[in-house]
């Protein structure tokens, strides 16, 4: 009787973490009690109720990687060809504008492509020689970033995008020149950013060095 009734108390405990259900209390004539699911004349019947355990979500925390800064592949074709002045060059890279251009001296017609996409935001085509304005001829890409890479001392004529065209990484823009303050045929290539204060000079990286290749300047 004993182990008959441990049994049941048994299926009570597995009901109540399973599901709902009714059981069946009664005592026989020696006061043993009996639980069965099972109704029987007499016996007093009540409800096992489901009890739902919450359990806590686990969160796995995302890794805290800081963004990848752009890496801009070289805006040209050809070469190769070397970085002649570079950030902070004492020549002309020392205000807020040009801080960390990079000036890469190339036969004047090299073919000059989109290093990053985006939208074509201003461009200069028609200045000859070193004209009135410095950077000669040019053209200005908006990034989605809001950042703009700018390709300067461009040849006259050769512009080959207008302003509101969407340019992918390796279009053609144009090709380099000597206009502008210029002192050799070379692409002047700066990023910037808008700020109060106006346009300022950003630091990026190419993604293969530039420092390391042959001097065209030098003939070598």
């Amino acid at each position: 009787m004993l182990m008959r009734f441990l049994l049941c108390c048994g299926l009570a405990t597995v009901a109540v973490s399973t599901q709902a259900m009714t059981l069946y209390k009664s005592v026989d004539a020696n006061g043993l009690v009996f639980i069965s699911d099972r109704y029987t004349p007499g016996a007093l019947a009540f409800v096992i109720q489901e009890r739902k355990v919450e359990r806590p979500m686990l969160v796995v925390p995302k890794p805290n990687r800081p963004q990848q800064a752009y890496r801009y592949p070289l805006p040209w074709r050809g070469g190769p060809f070397r970085l002649t002045q570079g950030p902070n060059g004492t020549f002309s890279h020392t205000d807020s504008k040009s801080r960390y251009a990079m000036d890469i001296a190339m036969p004047e017609g090299t073919p000059i492509i989109a290093a990053r996409s985006g939208m074509v935001v201003k461009t200069e085509n028609e200045q000859v020689g070193r004209g009135n304005d410095a950077s000669g001829n040019f053209v200005r890409v908006r990034h989605d970033d809001g950042s703009e890479a700018v390709y300067l001392h461009l040849k006259q004529g050769s512009v080959s995008v207008r302003v509101g065209q969407r340019v992918a990484v390796g279009n053609p823009l144009g090709l380099s020149g000597n206009t502008g303050n210029s002192s050799g045929p070379h692409l002047h290539f700066v990023v910037q950013r808008a700020t109060e204060a106006g346009l300022v000079s950003i630091p990026y990286e190419f993604n293969q060095p530039v420092g390391a290749l042959p001097n065209f300047a030098l003939g070598n």
